[in-house]
């Protein structure tokens, strides 16, 4: 459905919204930019595995808030 998937892309966009500076910018560039791991860890002078976690943490994050928002969207 159209409006499911407006109300989906919106949390997304909000939740990352809520990520720290270091993990918006790591998944800004690696999941909406396409860049590499090695990419983004050269651009923000942070290491390969940095990177990694930064990116972990902001992903189960992301998640997180976006499964509350769709949970509060439902009832």
């Amino acid at each position: 459905n159209r409006l499911d998937n407006r109300a989906l892309v919106a949390a997304v966009h909000d939740a990352i919204a809520e990520l720290t500076d270091p993990q918006r910018a790591v998944v800004t560039l690696r999941d909406v930019e396409g860049q590499s791991t090695e990419e983004v860890a050269q651009l923000l002078g942070l290491s390969v595995a940095n990177v990694r976690v930064i990116l972990f943490r902001a992903r189960a994050r992301v998640r997180g808030i976006v499964e509350e928002a769709m949970k509060g969207s439902t009832t």
